[in-house]
């Protein structure tokens, strides 16, 4: 029992430590990984993964043109430029550094024409995503308008329009597309964050060749026009990722996953250990001691243990704020009495051998009777029950975090499946079962290697 707990141990171990590693993502902020609600990628081969449809969206070098078919029609010419970039949005996305596309329309009067086409093939199931992400400035020099167009040409020449800034003059400081709601095609598109979403069904009816279109129409009167494009990327979101899916955020479940063992074995071995003391404590005086103080602990040991543990839990992380360092003190303090009971029972028995006797007859304290005979003797039994306590803690963290308690700053098994239970995922087992499990073994792995102590330092449960 004690190989196997001290196995599964080490292999929950291994899980937090390694979990930054092994899972690039964040928990809790890194969202929009693919659909919502994703299946796990070894669910179905048949369902669409993410495609990444650009290859080089910074534009970040000279050989990014390459990717791109390109029509230059009237006075206008398109190159890379290394002097503009564009530099993100500040607590909402990162810039993509110093690279851009450079279109310029020239002083010779009339409309000019930029198509910039990137052709792909799909080969899946209809998704239910599309989104393209785009960045621009405009540099007006005189007279002149312009208008940046995005659209998506089907495999029958059908064109499906996403975005149309209309017909603008004066220059504009680095900008992301916003659609207008009364456009034509606002049926197919919605606004999410920073992208422009749309209906994949209708984008990606059937499986072929498709083509990504960026026009770019300028009229110059007198002068010149520079516009910069960058930041370009394009995906259609998957149906299917990684090994477990994603939730309804979008967030990485197997991350989820890998970071809850972290929180789930601090907490567990601070609230037994802060249990354990105290029962230690309260254990050892009590009994040593005895009279009016042994009356007056006992009682209140008896008080605590007819109050309801969960309830009372939840009363007072209520009241103090759900944070983990509360609730690792609020499940140590609520923990000990059981503790108490049995280290007390221990320490009447041993105060009386011989060996506390003679120490008392040549006139040792109280103090040093405890620290020096009686802690040494009672410790065997606190590593047992500091084994035993921890799946309690566990699952007590885990019942808070359920019920919406827990830290809302850090993933924990309970937090998923509180998400499971809010978003009526129940039936999407990839998701619900894997932290149930993971609890189980984790609250498993404890209470074999207790039992192993138990054996070891009691000899006759050896004998038997």
């Amino acid at each position: 029992m004690g190989m196997a707990g001290l196995g599964l141990l080490l292999f929950f171990a291994v899980m937090a430590i390694s979990a930054p590693s092994l899972t690039p993502y964040d928990p809790q902020y890194t969202m929009q990984l693919a659909s919502s609600r994703a299946k796990p990628e070894w669910l179905d081969p048949r369902l669409p993964r993410n495609t990444l449809i650009i290859s080089d969206p910074g534009f970040s070098s000279t050989r990014s043109l390459e990717e791109w078919t390109i029509f230059e029609e009237g006075s206008s010419a398109v190159s890379w430029s290394d002097q503009e970039g564009y530099p993100g949005i500040p607590l909402i996305e990162e810039g993509s550094g110093l690279g851009s596309f450079q279109l310029t329309s020239n002083s010779l009067r009339g409309n000019s024409t930029i198509l910039m086409e990137k052709a792909f093939h799909y080969q899946s199931s209809p998704p239910r995503r599309f989104s393209v992400h785009m960045a621009y400035k405009v540099i007006v020099e005189g007279n002149a308008t312009w208008n940046i167009q995005v659209w998506v040409r089907q495999t029958d020449n059908v064109v499906l329009g996403f975005w149309n800034s209309s017909t603008k003059s004066g220059s504009v400081d680095w900008s992301i597309p916003k659609p207008e709601i009364d456009t034509n095609d606002a049926s197919l598109r919605f606004r999410l964050f920073k992208d422009i979403l749309a209906d994949a069904t209708r984008v990606f009816p059937v499986q072929g060749n498709y083509t990504l279109v960026i026009m770019v129409q300028t009229n110059v009167e007198s002068g010149t026009v520079n516009i910069y494009l960058d930041d370009v990327s394009a995906r259609i979101w998957g149906e299917a990722f990684g090994y477990l899916g994603t939730d309804n955020y979008g967030r990485d479940i197997f991350t989820q996953l890998m970071h809850g063992s972290r929180i789930s074995i601090i907490i567990g071995t601070f609230s037994a250990i802060i249990a354990v003391l105290l029962g230690l404590i309260v254990g050892l005086v009590s009994g040593y001691i005895g009279g009016w103080l042994d009356e007056l602990l006992m009682r209140s040991n008896d008080i605590l243990l007819t109050i309801p543990g969960l309830p009372f839990l939840i009363v007072l992380t209520a009241v103090i704020g759900p944070s983990i360092w509360s609730v690792i003190i609020l499940i140590g303090l609520l923990g000990w009495m059981g503790i108490a009971r049995l280290i007390r029972s221990q320490v009447l028995s041993l105060k009386s051998k011989a060996f506390v006797e003679a120490s008392r007859a040549s006139g040792a304290g109280t103090w040093h009777i405890i620290r020096k005979h009686l802690i040494p003797n009672v410790m065997t039994m606190a590593y047992t029950q500091l084994a035993l306590t921890v799946p309690g803690a566990i699952v007590t963290e885990a019942a808070l975090s359920f019920l919406g308690l827990g830290d809302p700053f850090l993933q924990t098994w309970g937090k998923m499946l509180h998400d499971v239970q809010y978003y009526g995922a129940v039936a999407e087992w990839w998701w619900a079962v894997p932290p149930g499990i993971c609890i189980a073994s984790l609250s498993m792995a404890f209470v074999l290697i207790g039992y192993a102590l138990d054996d070891i330092f009691n000899p006759r449960l050896r004998k038997r």
